[in-house]
């Protein structure tokens, strides 16, 4: 699994991003044949037995196994002129002039590999947008500030018991 740290700076200091996000994205990723009866499940009463086609969401390794393919698929492009964790995917330019090219061939790739992205989780063509926790914009990173406001706001804690909880 790549470094979050490592795909949100190498995300930065971009004029132009583009962010997109798996459709069901673990559903993309067949269960070799093989490995299928491992995912049977029961359901009460007589209702059966039944087996994932597709990875569902929840396995131990299924982030590492998403993780695989995209490398495959984008390793080419990671660090230049795209960055990928898991499902999550940024076309990056830093001019304006690259932008559509990069996307173009992002896109081209996806589509080659059958790759389908939430049409509403995408955002095309700004300068800076929540990437794994953090805004990356082309200034640079700065934490989410929703997340900040919560810890911000968080009361001290009163005991032992209060302190373990908030670490």
């Amino acid at each position: 699994m790549p470094m979050v740290d490592m795909r949100v700076d190498g995300a930065a200091h971009n004029q132009m991003l583009s962010f997109m996000d798996g459709n069901a994205g673990y559903n993309q990723i067949m269960v070799a044949e093989e490995d299928i009866h491992k995912t049977t499940f029961m359901c009460p009463g007589h209702i059966g037995a039944f087996e994932y086609m597709v990875m569902p969401f929840g396995l131990r390794n299924a982030g590492a196994t998403y993780q695989r393919p995209m490398n495959s698929v984008f390793h080419d492009m990671i660090g230049h002129s795209l960055e990928v964790y898991i499902d999550d995917v940024v076309i990056k330019s830093p001019e304006e002039g690259y932008y559509v090219s990069n996307l173009r061939k992002a896109f081209l790739r996806m589509r080659q590999h059958k790759l389908k992205m939430n049409p509403k989780k995408c955002v095309f063509r700004v300068q800076a947008e929540n990437f794994l926790g953090f805004l990356v914009r082309h200034r640079g990173i700065e934490i989410d500030k929703n997340k900040a406001k919560s810890i911000i706001e968080v009361l001290p804690p009163q005991n032992k018991k209060e302190l373990h909880s908030l670490l």
